[in-house]
């Protein structure tokens, strides 16, 4: 119990001090420094807080532009992001613009880094807690930087006032140097150790590992976006550093994929939000997505007259995303997908049911009984299969084809599918593809981000992403808007060129 209330102290704070404009507001947490941060039992209290509050900010499936390419055919509440109709709905104080979670994460962050500096630590107890709270500040901006593009770079807890946005571009430098930092401070993943010297397993403590995957990332985003293709090959060659270290190995096959990879901290598994060894009680919906598409038969005590209304896909729509029969994760990632596709489509409504995500809780008693209480996989944000086939689009676009095509075939053979022909057309397009088979249903935003990344937005997204000119696109249409939130007591706030043109206002 003493544990939980170290996490809180700082946890707590941190939640009132951005409950306004955190631009604006004098952070609260600066009252608790005086009796806080002093021995390294506090450190390891603050950087569990960070996780759950990572953890809770980041997974939130109730902010809908964490899955703006998504691949249904009915979207539901995502319907508008997922169509860059943001007017329709999503005025300015429309939670789904608000950015003060991920902010919350990253002033947390940042007191941990301040207050590290001022502490005598044992260098490697130092070398963890500054490695996590690098890593973690480091993926929430560059998170932060594909979501709104321009955004207020606050590196010192100190820092207070009104505040301008920061061009994307320098905040990706930023990424890149705590990035390199973390990478130098932080040990393997099989190497990670905790204050008592037991071994780390959870897959969202950061390790050298994670650094160079989301390096990876970052480099190829910036690559695209920035029109810098030389960064392609430091992209590759992050690629390069996470497959060197033998402890990430892929699953042997497609059922292994669902069975341990998606439950979570595989041998697989690079990042992820961990609903599994979490600090607290966090599950609730686990991999969040779940809740909103899984329904008759996977969902206990469910019928088939049960309305889908939130987010499903179609069996013909999975027929063609996986056009070979004999890919494993037709039968794997689907439940008896040839079965229910001859059923009339009154029983069915013509929907695929989804067993990617499989594994879950139910209530024993109360009037709940029988049905599901929380799911338990892991939000899979990286993961090997991704670095390998992000490897194959980077070798694509340097002018490798043999490897390009040998990192596309690894997993294409892992699924039990045909190898790549060059009759199949485009091998960029084909690894694309293949992402969308492989990644189906993981990670946050992962489908989204390769399309803006690879230039595919007004082919494979849908609604006005189709009609984007190149001018829109370099206003900011492929961000989202600033919430009114980040306008209040700050004139410097200004709202992206696209979106102000289109009936979101500078203030």
């Amino acid at each position: 119990m003493k544990s939980i209330l170290y996490i809180f102290i700082p946890f707590m704070f941190i939640l009132n001090s951005c409950s306004e404009s955190f631009l604006t507001e004098e952070p609260e947490i600066s009252v608790t420094n005086n009796n806080f941060w002093k021995t390294d039992k506090d450190f390891q209290a603050a950087t569990m807080g960070l996780r759950s509050l990572f953890r809770s900010a980041h997974g939130n499936v109730v902010v809908q532009y964490r899955d703006r390419g998504l691949i249904f055919d009915n979207l539901a509440l995502w319907q508008n992001p997922c169509n860059n109709e943001l007017a329709r709905s999503w005025g300015m104080t429309n939670a789904n613009l608000d950015w003060r979670p991920e902010y919350q994460v990253i002033t947390f962050a940042n007191e941990i880094i301040f207050n590290l500096k001022q502490k005598n630590l044992a260098t490697e107890r130092y070398n963890y807690y500054m490695g996590q709270a690098l890593g973690l500040r480091a993926y929430m901006y560059f998170y932060i930087l594909r979501v709104w593009g321009d955004a207020p770079l606050i590196l010192n807890p100190e820092e207070t006032g009104e505040m301008r946005r920061t061009s994307w571009q320098e905040i990706a430098t930023q990424c890149i140097m705590d990035l390199q930092e973390a990478a130098k401070l932080l040990p393997h993943a099989n190497a990670l150790k905790d204050v008592n010297n037991e071994t780390v397993t959870s897959k969202q403590i950061i390790s050298r590992g994670t650094t160079h995957a989301i390096l990876a990332h970052l480099y190829a985003w910036k690559a695209s976006l920035n029109d810098e293709p030389e960064l392609n090959q430091l992209a590759l060659s992050e690629c390069d550093s996470v497959l060197s270290y033998k402890y990430y190995q892929l699953a042997e096959n497609i059922r292994n994929v669902c069975e341990i990879v998606m439950l979570g901290n595989s041998d697989e598994g690079i990042f992820e939000l961990d609903y599994r060894d979490t600090d607290f009680d966090f599950i609730t919906y686990g991999s969040r997505l779940a809740g909103f598409c899984q329904s008759f038969p996977i969902v206990p005590l469910a019928t088939p007259q049960t309305k889908r209304r939130n987010l499903r896909i179609n069996n013909k729509t999975v027929y063609a995303l996986y056009p070979d029969a004999n890919d494993d994760r037709r039968k794997e990632y689907f439940y008896d997908l040839d079965y229910y596709n001859s059923l009339s489509t009154s029983i069915t409504q013509g929907a695929a049911y989804i067993q990617k995500i499989r594994h879950y809780t139910t209530y024993n008693d109360g009037i709940q009984v029988g049905r599901i209480k929380s799911y338990l996989d892991n939000e899979i944000i990286i993961r090997l299969a991704d670095i390998i086939l992000l490897r194959a689009e980077l070798k694509e676009k340097t002018g490798d084809r043999t490897g390009a095509k040998a990192d596309l075939n690894i997993i294409r053979q892992r699924a039990n599918t045909n190898v790549y022909d060059e009759n199949e057309g485009s091998l960029k397009e084909a690894i694309q593809n293949e992402r969308d088979r492989e990644l189906f249903l993981e990670g946050i935003n992962t489908r989204f981000f390769d399309m803006v990344r690879n230039g595919m937005f007004r082919e494979k997204l849908r609604g006005k992403f189709k009609t984007l000119t190149d001018q829109d696109v370099a206003d900011g249409a492929l961000f989202v808007p600033v919430g009114s939130i980040a306008f209040s007591n700050n004139t410097r706030m200004i709202q992206t060129t696209y979106w102000k043109r289109n009936g979101y206002p500078h203030k």
